[in-house]
């Protein structure tokens, strides 16, 4: 059976709680990253990656939910995405959004680094810019120049410089880490563990501070 994150976890995330869930599963050999989503320093959601190897490469579904008030309004998002890598390659991507109430759906499809892209909500795109969608879990994005929107497929052109190492405060301690920061049309500073996999994401989202912090970094980089 796969390893699932469990109700009362999630709810933790969401609480704040300095908890260590949905730690990798030796039997299946899929692994999950959970990531607490912070406001201002105040959680608002979470996000889970489940990377699940395949004979020839990875199933990665990723799993966004935030809810945010700001004084009397609410805002919610609800993104989930399946990507199909083989060899390393970016094979297809599938992605249901709902974005406060506008919802998008799109499914794109790669040949080496050209790629055709449709659904609801947005443009259909063929293109040959060797680009992905904004998948920052895995260091490897760091590398790209050509990127696009997980919500509405819009292109982005970025840059990411490496700081260098830097480690990175995850829940009580500190954590091996390098350091990028994506500049262009998205801004992020990246935390990237020894494994590759991404520990935190820090940006500005309407004036306000946005992290994305692993709840189980400590414990995958032992």
């Amino acid at each position: 059976m796969r390893n699932r994150i469990s109700k009362s976890c999630i709810s933790a995330l969401i609480a704040g709680l300095a908890i260590h869930c949905a730690v990798p599963s030796l039997a299946s050999g899929s692994e999950i990253l959970n990531f607490r989503v912070l406001k201002d320093g105040e959680p608002i959601g979470y996000e889970t990656v489940e990377i699940t190897p395949t004979a020839t490469g990875q199933t990665v579904t990723v799993k966004t939910l935030t809810n945010v008030q700001v004084l009397f309004l609410k805002f919610h998002y609800d993104h989930q995405r399946t990507e199909q890598w083989q060899d390393g390659k970016l094979v297809s991507v599938e992605t249901t959004t709902n974005d406060d109430g506008t919802h998008y759906t799109w499914q794109a499809s790669y040949d080496a680094d050209c790629y055709m892209l449709s659904g609801k909500g947005v443009g259909k795109r063929d293109a040959c810019d060797a680009a992905w969608p904004l998948t920052l879990w895995q260091e490897n994005v760091t590398g790209k120049t050509n990127l696009y929107s997980v919500i509405n497929a819009e292109p982005y052109v970025v840059r990411t410089d490496k700081v260098g190492k830097e480690p990175v405060l995850i829940e009580a301690g500190e954590t091996p880490a390098t350091r990028y920061t994506m500049s262009g049309d998205v801004e992020r500073d990246l935390w990237y563990g020894t494994d590759g996999k991404l520990l935190k994401t820090s940006f500005k989202r309407k004036g306000y501070d946005i992290d994305f912090i692993r709840v189980d970094a400590n414990t995958l980089q032992k």
